[in-house]
């Protein structure tokens, strides 16, 4: 790279590391070949490929090398050590200090003013950063990179792609019915789409309450909506002091089987082509026991992991649990150290730390739990070992830190999460109506 001419700054943008440690490599090189400047480690590169590149011929008896070379015998092999240290990125991440996880917004911008519940809408086409949102409470990531929002507030669908955002559904003036091109739904018959989902396939799913039945509804690649199920009767809102939490959440195994949490019901569902109940409605905390014989309080947010092992953020429970796939019982993964609320824990066991309103879940590759501690404003983690320890978010309320370190933002009432496959976070940040991302922040699914 720098036989390429590129400064010590492009090398470390090139291989995501600190410019800091790109000079400390170039000093190591310059050590080894005995030489002080740029140009004479791109003059050594330079030979070393004509040597390489050039026809074998005869040798001399002699061969003139230059002296300081001869002054540092062990140059060559400690010289290529180095420069192929540097030629691979992901070795280099290996033997430096991992970079700081950084925080950016994605899409969504400042209302000029805001409305009822919150945010605002402009248009149904909109460049992403400069969008409008009102309380997006959920993101999904197709294998492609398309962005899908449950953008609840505003009683639409958006996709984001090319980074332009646009309305898949709602918006129009037309009832919900089977085979509608989306943007002919009218927002108020789309109901409280507050969840988005995708499958192995890039089929988008979304969870609606209409009329208080809840319902999954399906999108195609022409835009046109399909009924998928109804799973009964469940109130958008629980009194006075939740009117616009999420109604539930999705989580979809690679064979199609959908997993459906119903918030307002306290158990989670299970739709195969036929519906039953997979937990809750019990009458007791349950961990260790049947998954159907847990009592669950406000279930939001699903995830799976590699063993279609389903983890589930209680969020009236203050905690995040996990139904066993092969036994289906259940356990508690993080939270759990009191009954109430709580910002504790970090650096110990998961399952003795407090927690807020957790409403968004994801798994990582490795077993990693990640989720939005929502009450308190930012994201934790869980390790494969149980550990819990702080991801993103200072804690305090508003809207700080894009371009720092994740762990010195501030979020507002962060809801839903998503890792996708190339293993960038996305965020829904929803009081502050953006969908935020920490890149690079697990290796691919």
């Amino acid at each position: 790279m720098v036989a390429q001419g590129l400064t010590n700054r492009e090398i470390a943008a090139k291989l995501f590391i600190s410019e800091r440690t790109a000079d400390g490599h170039l000093e190591h090189i310059r050590e080894k070949l005995g030489v002080n400047t740029r140009a004479q480690v791109t003059a050594w590169v330079v030979r070393r490929e004509a040597v390489e590149l050039a026809p074998p011929v005869a040798r001399p008896a002699r061969t003139q090398v230059p002296t300081w070379t001869l002054a540092h015998p062990r140059a060559w092999l400690g010289a290529a050590l180095v420069l192929a240290i540097l030629a691979s990125g992901t070795a280099l991440l290996r033997l430096t200090e991992p970079s700081p996880r950084i925080v950016r917004t994605v899409v969504g911008a400042q209302c000029a003013k805001q409305q009822d519940p919150g945010g605002c809408w402009e248009a149904d086409i909109q460049r992403a950063l400069d969008a409008k949102l009102s309380r997006p409470t959920s993101v999904a990531v197709d294998s492609k990179g398309v962005v899908y929002i449950a953008d609840s507030g505003n009683g639409r669908i958006r996709r984001v792609q090319g980074g332009t955002m646009a309305t898949l559904a709602g918006g129009g003036k037309e009832a919900l019915k089977e085979g509608l091109f989306g943007l002919s739904v009218a927002s108020d018959s789309l109901g409280f789409a507050s969840t988005v989902a995708v499958d192995s396939n890039d089929q988008l799913y979304l969870l609606t309450s209409r009329d208080d039945v809840l319902e999954v509804w399906s999108i195609d690649s022409g835009g046109f909506m399909h009924h998928v199920v109804s799973l009964g009767q469940s109130s958008v809102t629980i009194g006075l002091d939740a009117p616009n939490l999420p109604i539930g959440g999705l989580a979809i195994t690679k064979g199609g089987v959908l997993f459906i949490a119903d918030r307002a019901g306290n158990r989670v569902l299970k739709f195969d082509g036929t519906t039953t109940l997979y937990a809750g409605s019990g009458q007791r905390m349950g961990d260790g026991g049947a998954a159907t014989s847990a009592q669950l309080d406000w279930p939001v947010g699903l995830a799976l992991d590699k063993r279609e092992n389903l983890y589930i953020a209680d969020t009236g429970d203050n905690r995040i649990r996990r139904v066993d796939h092969a036994k289906g019982t259940i356990t508690t993964v993080a939270g759990g150290a009191g009954e109430f609320e709580g910002n504790t824990g970090d650096g110990g066991p998961a399952r003795q730390a407090l927690l807020s309103f957790p409403i968004g879940v994801a798994v990582a590759p490795d077993g990693t739990v990640v989720f939005t501690d929502t009450g308190n404003h930012r994201l934790r983690q869980v390790s494969p070992d149980g550990t819990i320890s702080a991801l993103a978010g200072s804690g305090r309320w508003g809207f700080a830190g894009d371009g720092l370190p994740a762990v010195d933002a501030e979020f507002d009432g962060p809801e839903g999460v998503f890792l996708d496959s190339a293993g960038n976070l996305f965020i829904a940040d929803t009081e502050n109506q953006r969908v935020r991302e920490i890149p690079h922040l697990y290796g691919p699914q």
